[in-house]
């Protein structure tokens, strides 16, 4: 089991992951769909040296959160652990898929936005059963114990959102869509990440009460 302090530490990390996560779609809609470089990487540069570690540092986020309240979330916040860990590895996996396996030998990228693709469709289910285990486990207090469940709210109905759009409206809305996918996406992790970080041990909290 980790201990508190690697698992507290894990919290920043989250939110240099939603840092990072936005910035590499900064910089890519800058290199005009692998046309042109940024700063010196194409879009396959900048989605390697920024979005693989981003989505690594959500994990390591994840796996604190889930370690401090491990025993107590319930099976459902397991499963909702495991099916998260599973989007994001399928999401990663998709991104070196698209330009390091399919583009690179095969000139095609389509498999690799096909599992990123299921891998974000993954990430709200896992989020929502994840959620529901963190209020039952009631570890951490206040907005703290709110957040992944709110975060998969939020990313589902973005996702329902966003496809009821592109079936109503075609191709011309994926723009604002995606942009408000990789917002949210930030977002949420970076709360998730400041919950972990600013969540009291209660141990420690009991002591401090007692010794007061």
């Amino acid at each position: 089991m980790l201990s508190s302090r690697p698992i507290r530490w894990s919290g920043p990390l989250a939110v240099l992951g939603g840092i990072l996560w936005t910035a590499t779609w900064i910089l890519v809609a800058f290199t005009a769909a692998g046309t042109r470089d940024m700063f010196g990487f194409s879009e396959r540069g900048w989605r390697t040296l920024l979005l693989n570690p981003a989505m690594l540092f959500f994990m390591a986020g994840l796996v604190g959160f889930h370690a401090k309240q491990a025993g107590r979330s319930g099976r459902l916040g397991r499963s909702g652990f495991v099916v998260c860990l599973l989007g994001l590895g399928t999401m990663l996996l998709g991104n070196i898929v698209e330009f390091w396996v399919s583009d690179l030998f095969y000139g095609t990228q389509e498999p690799g936005w096909e599992m990123m693709g299921v891998g974000l469709l993954l990430l709200p289910i896992g989020l929502l059963l994840f959620g529901i285990g963190t209020l039952k486990a009631s570890v951490f207090s206040g907005w703290r114990r709110a957040v992944p469940f709110g975060f998969g709210v939020v990313l589902a109905l973005l996702i329902l959102s966003g496809v009821a759009l592109m079936l109503l409206s075609g191709s011309g809305s994926q723009v604002g869509f995606f942009r408000a996918m990789v917002l949210s996406i930030a977002a949420g992790w970076g709360l998730l990440g400041s919950a972990l970080w600013s969540a009291k041990d209660k141990g420690a909290s009991r002591s401090d009460q007692g010794a007061g």
